[in-house]
């Protein structure tokens, strides 16, 4: 009897986990159609979060994230990864 008790618990459990990630994706998509931000970057995590979700993101229109540390790496307004300094 204990057995059916333990599946149960872990079947309430997993129901519940996944009744809420969908509840969260639906108040995220909710958000995003009110507000007509999906061409624009996101405003809050909740909305972020739905967009990397559901593989859609907006970015910069020709600038790759990479593209850009690059960038900041060369002007020297972010320290370089590897430890070593900067080329003057």
């Amino acid at each position: 009897m204990i057995e059916v008790y333990a599946i149960v618990a872990v079947t309430l459990l997993l129901a519940g986990a996944v009744i809420g990630f969908l509840v969260v994706i639906s108040l995220g998509i909710h958000r995003e159609e009110a507000a007509l931000t999906v061409t624009t970057p996101t405003r809050d995590r909740l909305a972020g979060g739905v967009r990397v979700i559901n593989g859609m993101t907006s970015r910069t229109p020709g600038v790759l994230p990479e593209v850009r540390l690059q960038r900041l790496h060369r002007q020297e307004l972010l320290p370089v990864e590897d430890g070593s300094e900067a080329a003057a």
